[in-house]
């Protein structure tokens, strides 16, 4: 087994190399199941493994069983405290303090959410390297703390990237599509599962141009940027959970450039 890095930090990502044979190797961290893509080139076993932004710091076991794995075993891997730094924005005061009716609506959106991630597909679809779906640069980083009109929320689960409106918007991975919606928050949304615990979002946009259920290929055309939602100007907000944990979409695009196409 071969795991790179040794050490991430809070809302990081690894990846984990096993040779074997025949059989999918039962790899866990954090008391999960990695779900592992194979490559009958050279018999090698690869998936992905990330520390939430919550997850304590301090050194866990991923461990490795099989019976045709080479070198059973585990890797101990260090979760290092990461500072994500401070976001401060400023929205109208009905953005933030919600009347009733616009807090059922939010409520019900959340719902909505949890749910598409609860029915995850079992094995992975995505292959290779991961793309990035725009090619602006960060203007609000992965895992900032939240200052919104001098009151604290939620950390940015994400990252968000410079695109002007209507600029094309490329799915990162191959996956399906397990919900487009318009919700107060997100405005108009994608979210794609590409299997194996893998599910991406895109957020804000001003066009939607797929449909629930419908399979994408990597660098396909999934909609436009924009400006719907919780905004203060066009951009994409681009993010990414493993294993239900919110990672930094950037360090997996950077580390999948490892991979090659089975």
């Amino acid at each position: 087994m071969t795991v790179t890095p040794s050490s991430i930090g809070q809302g990081e990502v690894g990846l984990v190399t096993v040779k074997a044979k025949a059989f999918e190797p039962d790899v866990t961290w954090l008391n999960k199941k990695v779900t592992l893509a194979f490559s009958n080139r050279d018999n090698l076993w690869t998936g992905f493994f990330g520390a939430d932004l919550t997850t304590p710091p301090g050194r866990y076991k991923l461990k490795v069983t099989a019976s045709e794995v080479v070198n059973p075993g585990y890797v101990t891997v260090t979760v290092l405290s990461k500072d994500h730094g401070i976001r401060r924005i400023t929205v109208p005061r009905e953005m933030v303090e919600l009347g009733s009716e616009t807090l059922a609506r939010v409520r019900k959106e959340i719902k909505v959410v949890k749910e598409a991630f609860t029915r995850p597909a079992a094995n992975p679809l995505w292959w290779g390297s991961w793309r990035r779906p725009v090619p602006g640069t960060v203007i609000s980083p992965f895992g900032c703390r939240n200052i919104v009109n001098s009151m604290e929320r939620s950390p940015h689960s994400g990252v968000d990237l410079r695109a002007p409106a209507r600029t094309p918007i490329k799915v990162t991975n191959r996956g399906i599509v397990i919900l487009t919606a318009n919700h107060f928050f997100s405005g108009k949304s994608i979210i794609i599962d590409h299997g194996g615990g893998i599910h991406s979002m895109y957020f804000h946009l001003s066009r939607i141009s797929v449909e629930t259920g419908e399979v994408v290929e990597k660098g396909d055309l999934i909609g436009l940027t924009g400006s719907s939602g919780r905004v203060t100007g066009p951009h994409l907000h681009f993010g990414i959970r493993l294993d239900g944990r919110r990672i930094n979409p950037l360090k997996l695009i950077e580390i999948s450039g490892r991979l090659e196409r089975p």
